[in-house]
């Protein structure tokens, strides 16, 4: 016999025993922190929607374009670092901007495999015209924290990560601008 098209009552029910649901939130502290969490993605969310409607640009794309203008001959797994993704995000990145003819490639000398990356007058004209900040707020936010707050911050958005039913751990490499 083939299982019922919708779950039992008691299936449907089994989710409720370990969650009361639409359960609000009753501690003053976390209600503050939501908040909080709202209002850092929602900036973000604001400044990106202004980088493409200024530049044409995705927020990653902006932040990968200021790191080869302020890193001329950069290669793309110092990107990749710089950015903290991965070197096939990066390079995807780069692939987009050399299409939009804003990086250029070149081979270093005296070692021809090395790729280095530099920016095109047509990238400059683009960083020209950018909001403020070219990495993005979140990003400029946090190089701006004292490293024993920044450090203190990470250990508890770590403590918040673990505590989460099903963190999504690939989001790690992700560029902000980019998370759906």
């Amino acid at each position: 016999m083939s299982a019922p098209p919708f779950p039992t009552a008691a299936a449907a029910a089994a989710p409720a025993l370990r969650e009361a649901p639409g359960r609000a939130l009753e501690t003053p502290g976390a209600v503050e922190v939501l908040q909080n969490f709202r209002i850092i993605f929602r900036s973000a969310r604001r400044h990106f929607h202004e980088v493409e409607e200024r530049c044409g640009l995705s927020g990653s794309q902006l932040w990968a374009l200021s790191v080869v203008a302020g890193a001329p001959g950069i290669r793309v797994k110092d990107l990749a670092r710089a950015m903290a993704i991965q070197q096939s995000t990066a390079s995807n990145l780069v692939e987009q901007l050399v299409r939009a003819g804003l990086v250029s490639r070149s081979r270093a000398k005296p070692d021809q495999r090395t790729v280095q990356l530099h920016m095109t007058e047509a990238g400059a004209a683009v960083v020209g015209q950018a909001p403020s900040p070219l990495v993005g707020m979140l990003a400029d936010a946090l190089s701006r924290l004292d490293p024993a707050r920044l450090a203190l911050l990470n250990d508890l958005l770590l403590e918040l990560v673990r505590t989460m039913r099903e963190a999504d751990l690939s989001a790690r490499h992700t560029p902000l601008a980019d998370i759906r």
